[in-house]
């Protein structure tokens, strides 16, 4: 489905009815990646999937934009959905979006769901390995993710269908809004004091082979939000929610039954 947010075509997949969960994706992909999530979810929840701003069917801003005006984007979605009330997922670069979003409106998320992510600010070496990235973006196109990313993203790539797949989708997308994000990942902020601030009951899932955000990153900010169960997907990098779903969407739905029991 597509709205108007900012004067832009923003795209978002919504499915099924009852409490409401918004999937958020990672870079540099778009809301594809939540596929056997939303299968699994839509016929008990209200299953809300966008585009973030440049990616996927999203019309990119023409200047540069933050994770805060991701952010800000997303609650005006909710306003337009007659969304009250939440449960949020964020994986990867939608984590960080997340993260702005529990500043801004944390009395609108009753449930937090974090995948893959990490609430510390980049480093400087990782800041400028995302303005290399988009440089790249600039001269290559979208291929320059796709090249980089997928070895990342999966822990085998050889033979993988999911990596055809993935390279498909990431190939499609409009570098303007990869090299956007990128830059808004580079210079965002660090979240790790809002960790204990949390008041949401908060599902953290981790891949064991993940070397983007390892096991120990992911149990470290488990630990510091009060709420926070940590569940570790076995025989997986980045992509936990894609290479094993089963295992992702029985820890989601168990969290979800339990939540809203």
């Amino acid at each position: 489905m597509f709205t108007t947010i900012h004067g832009l075509k923003t795209f978002y997949e919504e499915r099924g009815s009852g409490p409401a969960v918004l999937l958020l994706h990672g870079f540099p992909l778009d809301h594809r990646m939540w596929q056997e999530q939303i299968a699994a979810l839509e016929s008990n929840y209200r299953v809300i999937a966008p585009d973030l701003r440049g990616f996927g069917q999203s019309e990119p801003h023409k200047d540069l934009i933050t994770l805060d005006h991701m952010a800000d984007e997303l609650l005006l979605l909710l306003d337009q959905l007659q969304v009250e009330k939440a449960v949020l997922a964020g994986f990867s670069m939608g984590g960080y979006v997340a993260f702005n979003l529990l500043r801004k409106a944390p009395d609108r998320f009753n449930g937090l769901i974090l995948a893959n992510t990490r609430p510390d600010a980049d480093p400087l070496e990782g800041q400028i390995n995302r303005m290399k990235m988009a440089a790249s973006l600039l001269e290559q196109g979208p291929q320059a993710a796709s090249k980089a990313m997928i070895p990342k993203l999966l822990s085998e790539v050889e033979g993988s269908g999911l990596a055809g797949e993935l390279q498909d989708q990431i190939d499609g997308m409009n570098p303007l809004g990869l090299v956007h994000a990128s830059l808004a990942m580079a210079f965002r902020k660090d979240s790790t004091e809002l960790l204990p601030t949390i008041q949401a009951p908060t599902l953290v899932i981790g891949g064991e082979k993940d070397a983007i955000t390892p096991p120990a990153i992911m149990k470290k900010m488990a630990d510091s939000i009060p709420n926070a169960t940590y569940t570790e997907i076995k025989n997986s990098a980045h992509l936990t929610v894609r290479e094993h779903p089963d295992q992702v969407n029985k820890a989601i739905t168990d969290y979800l039954s339990h939540l809203h029991s």
